[in-house]
């Protein structure tokens, strides 16, 4: 598994952020306990005990420990060293440090996102405060990732043309902010895109820019990186203070779930949210299709209860 493992991260389509947490997270999760074993030794039964023995471990990483294992079978499967890799069978623990919000762990309601944006852009250093409800924006209208609202540029951004283009990505995992550099290389060859901006994006846009002289759009008041980490911890306390939960990949899912819920066709979601495959966009638009089916029976029958005994 290790030599595996290590093979795995230098095929090419994997960041240096991507390859920097998975490596994190082998080296703690998965080595110590799989590292010698030999893959044509593990099934479906081995599998699963290994995951079972995570019921302590925080269910993120779990989820990232699956995902490398996932990507080790394909590599795997494709070297031809085993024909099968029964990894989407398994069952997940681990333990949700989250604080629960009453709508879910990965949606963010509007009135939530508002108060949440009032509290950021609220503080005694504007630059800062203003480059934080930036952050928060184009997570909400674009569906960035961090990575790449971190790296994205004004010169990316057409406020003529009312589009904003994605080509680059921030390397900051497993560094320090004055280490941080930019790539011309996105998560996958479809993130790479250039997409409509939403009106109240491009007030802000425009309005950030008269205020903002350096050449990214997300940075401090001497033109530096703004740190994603530092950002995402301080979000995060503010969006404790305000009673909900907060983690930056929640603007992503928030930005997906909104166009399903404006009965957006699931094609041009998959486009919007530059997937690499349409089958992650679908399950989300499956879920929440889901819910408004239930939601659509309730509401058509709540007046309706049956005499049984007529």
């Amino acid at each position: 598994m290790d030599e595996l493992f290590h093979q795995m991260v230098q095929l090419p389509g994997y960041s240096p952020n991507t390859i920097r947490t998975y490596s994190d997270n082998y080296k703690v999760h998965i080595g110590p306990f799989l590292g010698d074993a030999d893959i044509k030794d593990l099934h479906y039964p081995e599998l699963q005990l290994f995951f079972a023995s995570k019921s302590s471990v925080g269910k993120s990483a779990v989820k990232t420990s699956k995902s490398i294992l996932k990507n080790i079978g394909i590599l795997a499967v494709k070297a031809g060293y085993i024909s099968d890799w029964p990894i989407d069978l398994v069952s997940l623990s681990g333990v949700d440090n989250s604080r629960h919000h009453e709508s879910g762990d990965e949606y963010l309601p509007e009135t939530d996102f508002r108060k949440l944006l009032d509290r950021v852009s609220t503080g005694w250093n504007t630059f800062s405060c203003g480059a934080r409800a930036m952050f928060l924006l184009l997570g909400y209208y674009l569906g960035l990732r961090i990575s790449e609202a971190s790296a994205l540029k004004w010169e990316d951004v057409d406020l003529v043309r009312k589009t904003v283009t994605v080509r680059r990505q921030l390397v900051y995992v497993g560094i320090n902010a004055p280490e941080y550099y930019t790539i011309d290389m996105t998560k996958t060859q479809k993130s790479r895109a250039t997409l409509p901006i939403p009106a109240p994006l491009l007030d802000a846009l425009e309005q950030w820019r008269e205020y903002n002289p350096y050449p990214y759009v997300l940075c401090l008041e001497d033109g530096r990186f703004l740190d994603p980490k530092q950002t995402r911890r301080t979000i995060k306390d503010y969006a404790a203070d305000l009673g909900f939960s907060f983690h930056p990949h929640m603007l992503r899912h928030t930005f997906i779930t909104n166009l399903v819920l404006a009965g957006t066709d699931p094609k041009t979601i998959a486009e919007l949210a530059r997937h690499k495959s349409p089958v992650t966009s679908l399950q989300i638009y499956t879920e929440i299709t889901d819910v408004r089916m239930a939601e659509a029976v309730a509401r058509t029958f709540e007046d309706e209860t049956p005499d049984l005994k007529a």
